[in-house]
């Protein structure tokens, strides 16, 4: 992807899975950048849990990865294809175990490299005190000893190191890295920094710097090499709404929504990046749009977020109508009836202004829902 994530809170963080709860009203369906070239789409159960993920790289490259859970909503397994000659093809998978606390015990990945045999990769082990990880290692082809990683927590409870050191070469304190994560008073991540043992010292390869409004939702994530500031992440929030009211989609393998990274506790719907370019310069690249799917009941959705410069006519309807923007762009309309249902959608429209023909709706009352490059509108619709 053209975004590159910048912190390492280890992946071996993972949570077991867990099916959403009722009172779930929106779900996360797509994270996508403003230019187009990228996007992630998300697919989940009845359980509303993750089951694929479709993905479009800048490069032009399409994958799909489809999730397998077991009795306890674990995820076991993670089958990755990719779009070749026109066909999906399974290129790689992820086997995963668990011990009876959800805790995982193991990551095996495999490989095709292009023929029919899978070949086994690495395999990492983890191992836990209390429920909380304290080590890991990686094994190349399930037998080497490649690395081995220490974390160590302060007495709240909060992550501050993790130390790994390479054995795969010479097992010295030459092939070390560390991560190391200090805090604000309010337990918010502060920084992270990330340092390489050069032989007699202990030389940083960059700090990330976060930033917080009052509800403790971050809205700026600055990397710094030294004093410059080479990459920047910019947030914005709906605040009429929780994380605990949103489903996210849960991939082991997949943190590119941030929000396992940072602190989120509002619905998160816009990110803007910037970057260094040759010349030394923060710019401006793209923004990345969270678009949801509204899950929820017909009066929970109603005090939903609502914008002034939308309009909608006429209102009742009976056939066609208007729906229009002074400055947002209009990607997805869903209509949602009293249950809850989908019953008319339209895609991809990217507009200011559009019309919806409504004439084949039952009379009654409805929600219509638009994703906007801002965030979701909600309104109420009458068809005569």
């Amino acid at each position: 992807m053209k975004k590159i994530l910048l912190v390492c809170i280890t992946a071996v963080f993972s949570i077991a899975g867990f099916a959403q709860n009722v009172d779930k009203e929106y779900s996360l369906s797509e994270y996508r950048s403003s230019d187009d070239l990228e996007h992630e789409r998300y697919t989940y159960n009845s359980d509303m849990l993750l089951v694929a993920t479709d993905i479009l790289l800048e490069s032009g490259i399409e994958v799909k990865d489809s999730l397998t859970y077991d009795a306890s909503n674990n995820v076991i397994k993670l089958d990755r294809h990719q779009l070749l000659n026109g066909s999906w093809t399974l290129v790689s998978y992820i086997d995963y175990t668990y011990d009876a606390n959800g805790n995982r015990l193991s990551r095996s990945n495999y490989n095709s490299f292009g023929g029919p045999t899978f070949t086994l990769g690495g395999v990492y082990n983890y191992f836990y005190e209390n429920n909380r990880l304290t080590d890991w290692e990686l094994l190349f082809g399930g037998t080497d000893l490649a690395e081995v990683c220490t974390l160590t927590y302060n007495v709240d409870g909060l992550l501050i190191e993790e130390f790994a050191q390479d054995t795969w070469n010479s097992g010295t304190l030459e092939n070390s890295w560390k991560i190391v994560y200090q805090y604000n008073l309010d337990g918010t991540l502060n920084t992270s920094s990330q340092a390489f043992w050069s032989g007699s010292t202990w030389d940083t390869a960059g700090t990330e710097w976060f930033f917080y409004d009052d509800n403790k939702n971050c809205i700026k994530w600055d990397h710094k090499n030294g004093n410059t500031v080479t990459n920047r992440n910019e947030y914005e929030y709906n605040l009429e709404f929780t994380v605990d009211q949103l489903v996210l989609p849960y991939n082991p393998e997949d943190d590119s929504k941030d929000t396992s990274l940072i602190e989120m506790k509002n619905m998160p719907i816009l990110q803007h990046w910037y970057t260094e370019n040759d010349l030394g310069e923060l710019v401006y690249v793209c923004d990345y749009i969270y678009d949801y799917d509204f899950i929820g009941t017909m009066g929970v959705a109603a005090q939903g977020f609502h914008a002034d410069n939308f309009s909608m006519y006429p209102n009742p309807a009976s056939s066609l109508i208007t729906i229009a923007s002074d400055k947002d762009i209009i990607r997805n309309i869903d209509i949602i009836d009293t249950t809850g249902k989908l019953v008319l959608k339209k895609s991809n429209l990217n507009n200011k202004e559009t019309n919806l023909d409504v004439s084949n709706l039952q009379s009654g009352v409805y929600l219509m829902r638009l994703s906007t490059s801002k965030g979701i509108v909600t309104e109420k619709l009458i068809v005569q």
